[in-house]
């Protein structure tokens, strides 16, 4: 089988040739500006998913923050803490002891 190189060549009539060059130039221009299209799109879709993204774990965190704080409790002004009194002692024992110190 033999192949035969085709070439494409410009048209002699200058008038065709002009109209071929119109052509070529609004094809460019269209496929650049579909390129920007979808660039945008692309970056907007992007945008739009992250936003998303970022809300949903803000409220993730916002409600596990809830979950592990206990109701009724102040944000660092008191330590909540349970204890047991070994031995009592009268004020003027507390008194007499720290004197005799």
């Amino acid at each position: 089988m033999q192949y035969r190189l085709y070439r494409s060549r410009l048209p002699e009539n200058p008038l065709l040739q002009f109209v071929a060059l119109v052509v070529a130039a609004i094809m460019a221009v269209g496929a650049i500006f579909l390129g920007a299209i979808l660039l945008s799109l692309f970056l907007g879709l992007a945008l739009i998913i992250g936003i998303v993204l970022y809300v949903r774990l803000w409220w993730l965190r916002r409600s596990l923050s809830k979950r592990t704080e206990r109701p009724g409790a102040r944000s660092g002004d008191f330590v909540e803490v349970e204890y047991t009194v070994v031995e009592e002692r009268s004020p003027s024992e507390t008194s007499s002891r720290d004197a005799e110190d």
